[in-house]
């Protein structure tokens, strides 16, 4: 399990990211190491140029946002570093509770209505040293979305198997992530994740078509109820299906979880 630690200050950071350059030089150029390289670093460089203040008490607040006129919607979830969690069954479009205890981390929320498209963005700017960050996050279960998640360093719970997806893209630089999309999906989607350093474990549904094509560099995969054909991992109705949910998976280090259930 990969062990998310808050940097207690800038120089410790960049002798992290100096470190991290030259292991990922010397690893080699093949593609899914240049991809996996490139989200590690991000996400270090991130964490390493973040404003340094002290700490205060912890601060909690609660946001939502309503629908509109919107049929749709497109949801940006942009943390820089912390606990991340988010799940199904908003009464609302969005509903969120916030904690952090630097000002920098504080929240900024955004959306507006173009047309039949509602467009959320959630993001915050970043910090180092030792502070407290962590969102709890929910999204109504009726409204097609777009739903992209970024989080620089920390671990990430996406509960969201009962959400009305059209699309979904995380990227995280370093951390664990555990994807449960476990659900009965009325339409077919499209899965990108990006994964850096960490162990990532996804729960697929089995009501539906599932095709998985994986890269890693470091680490073991492990894959229940899904068996390997031309180069992609697919369950029994991956042919037949009418609805099919089709994933990207690129891990740079650590071990991958597939769990068809």
């Amino acid at each position: 399990m990969f062990a998310y630690r808050k940097q207690d200050d800038r120089e410790t950071s960049l002798g992290q990211l100096r470190e991290a350059m030259v292991r990922f030089t010397k690893a080699g150029p093949s593609t899914v190491l240049r991809a996996g390289a490139a989200v590690v670093l991000a996400a270090l460089w991130m964490i390493a140029c973040g404003t340094i203040a002290p700490a205060g008490p912890v601060v909690r607040e609660h946001h939502t946002v309503e629908r509109g006129a919107a049929t749709n919607a497109r949801v940006e979830i942009d943390m820089s570093a912390g606990e991340l969690a988010v799940r199904s069954g908003a009464t609302r479009l969005f509903e969120g509770d916030f904690d952090f205890n630097i000002p920098a981390l504080k929240p900024a929320i955004t959306y507006g209505v173009d047309g039949s498209t509602g467009a959320l963005k959630v993001s915050q700017g970043s910090a180092s040293g030792n502070y407290e960050n962590s969102w709890r996050l929910s999204l109504d279960e009726t409204t097609p979305v777009d739903l992209h998640v970024n989080l620089g360093a920390g671990d990430v719970q996406l509960v969201i198997g009962r959400l009305n997806l059209q699309s979904l893209a995380i990227r995280l630089g370093a951390g664990d992530l555990v994807l449960d999309l476990r659900g009965t999906p009325a339409r077919s989607y499209s899965v990108n994740v990006e994964a850096g350093a960490g162990d990532t474990t996804i729960h697929l549904p089995a009501s539906v078509g599932i095709s998985v094509r994986t890269s890693g560099l470091i680490g073991d995969t492990n894959v229940s109820g899904l068996e390997k054909r031309d180069g992609r991992w697919v369950n029994a109705r991956a042919e037949a299906s009418s609805v099919t949910v089709d994933l990207n998976v690129q891990h740079a280090i650590g071990d991958l979880k597939l769990v068809a259930e």
